[in-house]
């Protein structure tokens, strides 16, 4: 639980401070989530394994803000990935992380 709340914070940070300081940043992601937005936009098999990571790491943000009585988004697989894909097209250089947790939070305050 500490590790979430701590992965939470960086990742606001990273958002907050740009994606120069997210690339810097120290973050222990695995998989797919730890590569540009451009990787995984350039081919269908890049997209599927980043549809399933993102699957996974929103799902798990959920999870931690279940677990301290934070509000969810409520939307659904569909809307999520488009939030990504906007996101990553918008600044294709990005981690997709940086992008799954900035679609993340812009849904959570719809």
């Amino acid at each position: 639980m500490l590790q979430a709340i701590v992965l939470l914070l960086a990742f606001a940070f990273a958002v907050t401070t740009g994606t120069a300081a997210a690339d810097e940043a120290s973050i222990n992601l695995a998989g797919i989530g730890s590569r540009k937005c451009s990787h995984w936009l350039s081919s269908p098999d890049h997209r599927l394994e980043g549809t399933v990571w993102i699957y996974g790491f929103w799902s798990g943000l959920n999870y931690v803000a279940a677990s301290s009585q934070q509000d969810q988004p409520k939307t659904s697989g569909t809307a999520m990935i488009a939030a990504v894909e906007a996101a990553c097209k918008g600044n294709p250089s990005q981690i997709l992380a940086v992008a799954a947790w900035a679609a993340y939070i812009d849904s959570n305050q719809k």
